[in-house]
């Protein structure tokens, strides 16, 4: 609608050197600054989900943060010769891999793991395998296959794969000979797989690399005790 000056001014109104009333302000403002508090009270929601899912993804992280202390265990040994804990191992550099025999990029990186333990065992490496949702022929299978002659613990009832804050498989941890993470080395997802994220197999600069800084963690703590 177009607007139609009148020869009158009204009270408060200002004339303007043209001769014209300057109309007030017409509240346009107020306006503006409800919608904007609209559309906030419209994505309230939307953030509030968004906050709640960041923590969730949180929670489900790994828990091997560098230098905190890691979980103890006591696992049955695959091979039935008694149990390995975590007493067993300490005070030597670990690398700890996660894997099922039904994990695709298990059994890629698997000979990779083997030959890693071989080249680095007699520097006092060990190197642990951690079974979880497989069965235990299966299992076997899988060791023999690959020829894997470091120890391999199944974890049944998942409490170690918890306490480590596994996210999918395989997953591999690399803890020092104070037995304090260093850190954790997982592949991108690549699928789901009984109800198991399934991960990247490890590349092979990521785990010597890591693997020598277990090395040298160990040798510097010799070398300040003399």
């Amino acid at each position: 609608m177009a607007m139609v000056w009148s020869g009158a001014v009204g009270f408060g109104d200002r004339v303007s050197d043209q001769g014209r009333a300057e109309i007030p302000p017409t509240g346009r403002q107020p306006r503006t600054r409800t919608r904007s508090f609209r559309i906030l009270i419209a994505f309230l929601p939307a953030l509030a989900f968004i906050g709640v899912l960041w923590v969730a993804l949180a929670r489900t992280g790994s828990q091997a943060q560098s230098g905190s202390v890691a979980p103890s265990f006591e696992l049955p040994l695959l091979d039935g010769n008694g149990v390995l804990t975590d007493e067993d191992l300490r005070g030597k550099p670990v690398i700890i891999n996660f894997w099922a025999s039904w994990c695709i990029p298990c059994r890629e990186e698997a000979p990779l793991l083997e030959k890693t333990w071989r080249a680095y065992r007699d520097q006092g490496v060990v190197f642990l395998g951690v079974n979880i949702k497989d069965a235990e022929s299966d299992a076997r299978r899988f060791v023999d296959e690959f020829d894997i002659t470091y120890p391999t613990v199944r974890d049944l009832d998942q409490s170690l794969t918890q306490d480590f804050g596994v996210k999918g498989l395989p997953e591999t941890f690399f803890i020092d000979h104070r037995w304090t993470f260093i850190g954790a080395i997982s592949g991108a997802k690549s699928s789901d797989q009984q109800g198991t994220v399934i991960l990247g197999a490890i590349s092979e600069d990521e785990l010597i690399s890591n693997v020598e800084i277990l090395i040298r963690r160990m040798r510097s703590t010799v070398e300040e005790d003399r």
